[in-house]
This record gives C-alpha cells, structure tokens and sequence, in this order.
C-alpha cells in the first residue's frame, strides 16, 4: 500500500510508502490537526488545522514532493501574549535523499538548493512531519496583535493595551539619569 493514515498517540499519522513508488507521481490532499507540542509551544498556543495537498514523484535518486499547505491556528502575540488568528497559504518542494545515496564527507558545504533537503529514514514520508515543518518555516519570527502593541508592563506585567491596567510610572532609561542633574547654563542666570 502507497499512502496509508492509521492513528497513533499523537492523532493520525499519516504516511506514504515510496518502496513502490511507480514512475506516475502519487498524489495526496489531507486533512489533520498538529498540536502545539510538534511545533513551538512558546509561540503556538491551541492545535494547528492543516490541509496539506501535492504529489510526489521518484526519480531515481530522490524523491520530491511537491504541494500546498493551507493551515489556521491561534498564536501568542510576541509582545502581550494575547491570542493572534494566524494563517497561511503557501507552496512547498522538499527532496528527500537516502543517506547512503548523499557523498561519504563527515562536513559538506551546502548551497542555497540543498536546503530544501530532508533525509529519509526508512521509506516513509510521514505527512504529518512534512506538515509540522513547513508551519515551523512559515511562522513568522515576531508575531503581533497590532503594530502599536504596547506589550506587558516590565514591573507588574499588566497587559499595557488595555485602559487602566497598568499604573506604574514609566520607566526611566538608567543611562539617562547622570543628565538629571545637570542644569542648563540659561536655567541659572
């Protein structure tokens, strides 16, 4: 069997046996859900809806898959915390290579093509894997709620966009405090 979906202790996985991949490319369109856990649970804050789409193909030496992620999910805003709707749209091409097929150097010099690379372990792809890391690649380095985000109060952590919630002072910069006390030569005469 090429393309099986069984389920497991962390939901259904689902897993295309290349073996017997034909010359005709394989074509999937799943749908599943990837819990924080397989992602950035710092950054991702409920389970992640994906809709992953494509073929893949064998040509000898690789095998490629080539495909469309579509996923929805509920991130944490990097300066409040607060919940953020994120979502994406993206194509993707990954070639997976047998280890014993790559050269015998312990150290090689990658070019830019070589980072779309994965390795197989086994002759498996494992869909839910494949997923995981395309959002890990997709997700943003710094996500907002708001480009004005005032983010959380320093002192007493109060979410700062919100009316009244914080009623520190303000901070003052340490490295500006040896200006304080000096006096402008107008403010004496």
């Amino acid at each position: 069997m090429l393309y099986s979906a069984f389920p497991s202790g962390r939901g259904v996985r689902v897993k295309i046996d290349i073996s017997s991949l034909e010359q005709e490319p394989l074509l999937f369109d799943e749908r599943f859900t990837v819990e924080p856990e397989r992602l950035d649970n710092e950054v991702v804050a409920t389970p992640v809806k994906v809709r992953l789409e494509g073929e893949v193909r064998a040509d000898g030496e690789a095998v490629t898959v080539f495909g469309r992620f579509r996923t929805e999910g509920t991130v944490a805003c990097s300066r409040c915390l607060d919940d953020v709707q994120w979502m994406a749209d993206e194509p993707f091409t990954v070639e997976y290579r047998w280890p014993e097929k790559t050269p015998g150097d312990d150290e090689i010099g990658l070019e830019e093509e070589d980072l779309d690379v994965s390795f197989l372990e086994g002759n498996e792809i494992d869909l839910l894997e494949l997923a995981a890391e395309q959002i890990l690649l997709t997700l943003p380095m710094r996500i907002l709620c708001d480009e004005n985000c005032a983010g959380l109060c320093p002192t007493c952590g109060a979410n700062r966009n919100r009316t009244a919630a914080c009623e520190c002072p303000p901070e003052v910069d340490p490295r500006w405090l040896a200006l304080a006390d000096l006096k402008s030569p107008r403010s004496e005469s």
